[in-house]
């Protein structure tokens, strides 16, 4: 039998962006929070997909939102992901967001903002999957991400041969350039 803090530690092995999900629920209220369960699924449709916990409170807006946002977060914007992460009320109006063109708030300086339209929603144990066809792309190039390994915040670093690795150096790791 697998304990739930071993296989915590297992997942944590695996570096992952962060995002930061926004919608807005029939009362008009915007919701948000920080994940790094966010991926994409396929490009012909645009799909991507989160995976919020059950147990949140305002899970049942994620759930059931015309549209939601995921902006992925920049090196420089950890107090964001760190507000986000917190229960409670009034993320947005603490910082200057803006509203797309489906009417969901998008992170400022983000490096990059999907709007998407809810496409399905799927329970899996304690979480949902939330899946979105993306309707608009915000890109912003210049920046590294912010990147959660080990439940701790990272940085990129080069590599040792002071650059990005080399498709020859990729394709010897097993990656299949």
């Amino acid at each position: 039998m697998l304990d739930h803090q071993s296989l915590r530690h297992a997942f944590g092995n695996y570096a992952t962006g962060i995002a930061v999900i926004g919608a807005r629920g029939d009362d008009g209220m915007l919701v948000g929070m920080t994940v790094n369960s966010f991926t994409s699924v396929s490009l012909d449709p645009p799909l991507v997909l989160y995976c919020p916990s059950r147990t949140l409170r305002a899970v049942e807006t994620y759930a059931s939102a015309r549209f939601f946002s995921a902006s992925i977060l920049g090196a420089g914007q950890k107090r964001l992901s760190d507000l986000f992460a917190r229960q409670g009320e009034s993320k947005w109006e603490s910082i200057g967001h803006r509203i797309g063109d489906t009417g969901v708030p998008l992170i400022p300086e983000a490096l990059a903002s999907f709007e998407c339209e809810n496409h399905a929603v799927h329970e899996a144990g304690d979480h949902l999957l939330v899946v979105g066809h993306v309707r608009a792309v915000h890109l912003r190039e210049s920046a590294d991400p912010l990147i959660f390994f080990r439940s701790r915040y990272r940085a990129l670093t080069q590599s040792e041969h002071g650059g990005d690795l080399e498709t020859s150096q990729a394709v010897h790791l097993g990656w299949g350039l």
